[in-house]
C-alpha cells in the first residue's frame, strides 16, 4: 500500500531542519564572538565610585544635561546639513545657520527653564528647611519613603522638575525659541555673506588683462 503524505512530510522536515541549522549557525558564531570579548570589571575602588557618582550627578542634572545634548547637537548637525550636497550651496549654508542658531536658541532657553524648573523643585522638597513651602511637592502617601531613601527622592526631584520644565517650555516655545532662532538666523546669513563678499587679499594687485 503506496502512501503519498510521507514524502510530503519528510520534504518539509528537511526544509524546517535547514532554516533551524542556519539559526544554530548564526547563534554558535554570536556565542564564538562574545567569548572572545574578555570580561572586565571595576574593582571597589573608593575613589572610582567617588568619581562615578560624581558625574553621575552633573550630568543627571536637567540643565547640565541639557548643555550636554546641546554641545552634542552643535557639533554634528550643522555638519550634516551644510555637507548636503542634494542642494546648491546657498541653500546648505542658510540651512547650516538656521540649525545653529536653532540650537543655540533652544539649548540657551531650555537650559534657564530647567535651572529655574530644578531650582523651585529643590526648595520645594528639601526636608533640611522649616519655611512652609519646602516640602509642598511632597506627596504625603509617599513621604516617609521619599524622605528615607536619597536616590528615590532624587529622582523623584529629577520627575518633578522635568515635568514643570516640560510645561514651562510650552509657552517660552513661543514666546522666546522662535524670535531668538530668527533673530540668530538672520545675524548670521549676514555674518556669511559678508565674509563671502570680502575681497581676497590674495588676490588684491592682480591686474587681469
Amino acid at each position: 500500500m503506496n502512501i503519498q503524505p510521507n514524502s510530503i512530510y519528510n520534504i518539509s522536515m528537511s526544509g524546517t531542519s535547514k532554516k533551524g541549522s542556519s539559526k544554530d549557525f548564526w547563534k554558535n558564531f554570536q556565542q564564538k564572538v562574545l567569548d572572545k570579548i574578555p570580561n572586565k570589571t571595576f574593582k571597589e575602588n573608593d575613589k572610582i565610585i567617588h568619581n562615578l557618582k560624581k558625574y553621575n550627578n552633573i550630568m543627571s542634572k536637567p540643565m547640565e544635561n541639557r548643555l550636554i545634548m546641546g554641545a552634542t547637537a552643535l557639533l554634528t548637525q550643522p555638519a550634516i546639513d551644510y555637507y548636503n550636497h542634494r542642494v546648491d550651496d546657498e541653500t546648505r549654508t542658510v540651512a547650516r545657520n538656521r540649525t545653529i542658531a536653532k540650537i543655540i536658541a533652544c539649548t540657551s532657553v531650555g537650559a534657564f527653564v530647567r535651572w529655574i524648573a530644578y531650582t523651585i523643585t529643590d526648595k520645594m522638597t528639601n526636608i533640611k528647611s522649616n519655611k512652609k513651602y519646602s516640602t509642598r511637592l511632597l506627596p504625603e502617601k509617599f513621604k516617609d519613603e521619599l524622605l528615607s531613601n536619597i536616590e528615590y527622592l532624587k529622582n523623584y526631584k529629577s520627575a518633578v522638575s522635568t515635568i514643570l520644565a516640560l510645561c514651562l517650555m510650552s509657552i517660552t516655545n513661543i514666546l522666546l525659541d522662535a524670535p531668538l532662532t530668527a533673530y540668530f538666523t538672520n545675524k548670521l546669513n549676514e555674518s556669511t555673506k559678508s565674509l563671502k563678499n570680502k575681497p581676497d587679499k590674495n588676490m588684491e594687485g592682480l591686474k587681469y588683462e
